[in-house]
């Protein structure tokens, strides 16, 4: 009994041993387990999102599809010029207003000249068959040969809005229109008599246009049949030379659509300053005068229309 005591009291001994050390086995095995699930874990790249994965940044705007231009013209097309007429300057000499209308005349005041007072110019004699485009119908200068400058009063509806406010603004308007192109050298222009003075200027009766003017300045553009050209100018007379002399600024020139009406502008500015420097006046306000003329030749002759009349 003593000896089957002892082997029993092994046996359990060693089952226990045996149990504690399988104990051990396993929680060996699950440490390693979990040390090397880690492991994998945090060695694992991150999962990039797919197309379909939401995402929380801003989404990217889609690139514009570029629509084509058509190309039948329409989208280019500029405003062609008004008539065909070359311009001398680099800055276009025919500007009309937006959808110019045409107009049989200017406005009751200033009042319209005589038709057909066209007259040869050195004696004054009534031609027989008056030019197209030189018998002037009005112009601005009133009766008593007073000009305003930025006159807003009277102005045809083609150039109201041509000249801006700081350019004096000049037109004549004729009983015929233009030819396109004058057949011959063509000079529309006004003198003026710009302090009101007869003792200062071009000597009043020194030419067929001032009889009774002092004048300062000629504003006027010329139908070159040479160049086949319109040539705006700006001349001042210089009493040091006693003459007429170039200005630097050449005005502006406009012709209407029906080619009746002829408008020239320039900078207020530019007027005073070149007149005070060379011909040594001011611009006197109230007190400025002028005329406008309107010459070409006829068989050689040389004939002319004055707008208001001489004095004769």
């Amino acid at each position: 009994m003593r000896e089957y005591r002892e082997f029993m009291t092994q046996q359990r001994t060693r089952a226990v041993w045996m149990i504690a050390f399988g104990a051990i086995i396993i929680i060996v095995l699950c440490t390693g387990a979990a040390l090397v699930a880690r492991t994998f874990l945090l060695s694992a790249p991150e999962r990039t999102p797919t197309a379909a994965s939401p995402t929380t940044g801003a989404s990217t705007a889609p690139t514009p599809v570029l629509t084509p231009i058509p190309t039948d013209g329409a989208a280019v097309v500029t405003t062609p010029a008004p008539t065909n007429t070359p311009t001398p300057t680099e800055r276009p000499a025919l500007t009309p207003t937006p959808n110019p209308t045409p107009t049989s005349g200017p406005s009751p005041t200033p009042p319209s000249d005589p038709l057909g007072d066209v007259g040869a110019y050195a004696s004054g004699d009534p031609v027989k068959r008056v030019p197209d485009g030189v018998d002037i119908r009005a112009a601005s200068v009133g009766a008593d040969l007073q000009v305003v400058l930025q006159s807003t009063q009277g102005v045809p509806a083609e150039l109201a809005e041509w000249a801006t406010e700081d350019e004096v603004l000049l037109w004549i308007s004729m009983y015929s229109a233009i030819p396109d192109p004058p057949p011959v050298f063509t000079d529309w222009v006004f003198v003026l008599d710009l302090d009101g003075d007869l003792s200062t200027g071009r000597p009043a009766g020194s030419a067929r246009v001032n009889p009774d003017l002092g004048y300062e300045v000629a504003i006027g553009v010329s139908y070159n049949d040479a160049s086949g050209k319109y040539e705006p100018y700006f001349l001042v007379w210089d009493p040091t030379k006693s003459a007429l002399v170039s200005a630097p600024d050449a005005p502006r020139f406009a012709l209407n659509e029906a080619r009746t009406l002829i408008g020239l502008s320039l900078p207020l500015q530019a007027l005073t300053e070149n007149v005070e420097q060379t011909a040594g006046v001011p611009i006197v306000t109230g007190k400025v005068k002028g005329r406008a003329a309107a010459q070409t030749r006829v068989g050689g002759q040389k004939v002319i229309d004055f707008y208001p009349d001489r004095p004769d």
